[in-house]
């Protein structure tokens, strides 16, 4: 089953939100994160400033779940540095939320 986590975050600057996941996505290449499909980030349209981040994994090993592999990712040191510099262009605390998903069309 794939998971996928959700970040609720208000900004005035996504361009350094996007930067972040930018540079978030090429260190996920590098490290060879099994089962990460990247991210999106979303712009709530009725409501300024309030965006959603989204990152995708997908299980790719039977033995090992999606939201196992998602949980270690979150364990990295870089995970956390990325989390610590996420607060610097957030306004307020993110707000996490995981998800399995057990559908999915297209």
């Amino acid at each position: 089953m794939n998971f996928v986590q959700t970040i609720h975050i208000r900004t005035k600057t996504p361009e350094a939100v996007a930067e972040l996941m930018r540079k978030w996505d090429e260190d996920q290449a590098q490290a060879d994160i099994m089962g990460y499909m990247g991210t999106r980030l979303l712009a709530d349209r009725e409501n300024p400033d309030e965006y959603l981040i989204i990152a995708d994994f997908a299980m790719v090993d039977p033995a090992v779940s999606a939201a196992e592999e998602a949980m270690r990712n979150n364990e990295r040191p870089e995970t956390e540095e990325w989390a610590r510099r996420l607060l610097e262009v957030i306004d307020g605390e993110p707000v996490y939320r995981h998800y399995d998903e057990p559908y999915r069309t297209g």
